[in-house]
């Protein structure tokens, strides 16, 4: 997983589960470094489950980028 696909997949699961939080769009966009902080926002202030597929998509950024 490249900078670019993980900044994309990040970008989605950030507009899916917590909509609201377009800083966290913007702080990937500047910081790769940030991605684990920005998984734990996501899992903390989500309003609904993760679905099976995004839950695959959070083990590939960790695998690659945690």
């Amino acid at each position: 997983m490249d900078k670019d696909s993980m900044q994309s997949a990040v970008i989605k699961l950030i507009e899916k589960y917590i909509p609201d939080r377009n800083d966290l769009k913007e702080l990937i966009k500047e910081d790769t470094d940030s991605v684990k902080y920005i998984l734990t926002e996501i899992d903390r202030y989500k309003t609904k489950s993760y679905e099976e597929v995004d839950l695959d998509i959070i083990k590939d950024v960790f695998f690659f980028w945690g």
